[in-house]
């Protein structure tokens, strides 16, 4: 379970484009960049369903991962969520069930 936080909302609205992750009916792992739409009332993204995009083999195994560049720290930044995905017309619709925030630790 996600919290909500305005923290966490912000944050995602900071990040610049997505990559989803998945494996396709063949077992062999996808990675697809899409802009960032995020919805934040409903609290999903929404992806543009690519013309002969290879077929997940399980709607439940996928993850997003949004992706900033830090001008600042000359760093890419990274968010992961994983969750379900499912398909609507042209649009896969992107619902995180849980975030796996980045933990930085100092080398001794």
């Amino acid at each position: 379970m996600i919290d909500w936080t305005e923290e966490l909302l912000t944050q995602i609205e900071a990040f610049s484009r997505v990559a989803l992750s998945y494996l396709d009916t063949d077992g062999y792992p996808v990675v697809l960049p899409f802009p960032l739409v995020f919805d934040r009332d409903k609290r999903c993204f929404t992806l543009p369903i690519p013309h002969q995009a290879p077929v997940p083999a399980s709607e439940e195994q996928v993850s997003l991962t949004l992706l900033h560049y830090d001008e600042q720290t000359k760093f890419e930044r990274y968010l992961l969520f994983y969750g379900h995905l499912t398909e609507t017309g042209n649009e896969w619709i992107f619902t995180p069930s849980e975030v796996v925030l980045p933990r930085w630790r100092r080398r001794a």
